[in-house]
């Protein structure tokens, strides 16, 4: 799933792991004012383990929107 917030690229990449649970790998990036590329792996909490792949992007996806709200 890529989505935008704020000037932000959201990528969020779920998989399914050998407990059979969905869990997101979260990625932010934004481009700096001199053209560079800023770009954050966020943590996910340990225990983050979902039912469908759709739910885990969701999650991953708020996730995102509300470090890059709170200011990186």
């Amino acid at each position: 799933m890529e989505r935008e917030h704020r000037g932000w690229s959201i990528v969020i990449r779920s998989y399914e792991s050998p407990d059979r649970k969905w869990r997101p790998i979260v990625t932010v990036s934004i481009e700096t004012e001199r053209s560079d590329l800023l770009k954050r792996r966020l943590s996910t909490p340990v225990d983050w383990a979902f039912d469908t792949e759709q739910e885990s992007d969701e999650q991953g996806y708020q996730l995102a929107v509300t470090w890059i709200n709170e200011g990186p």
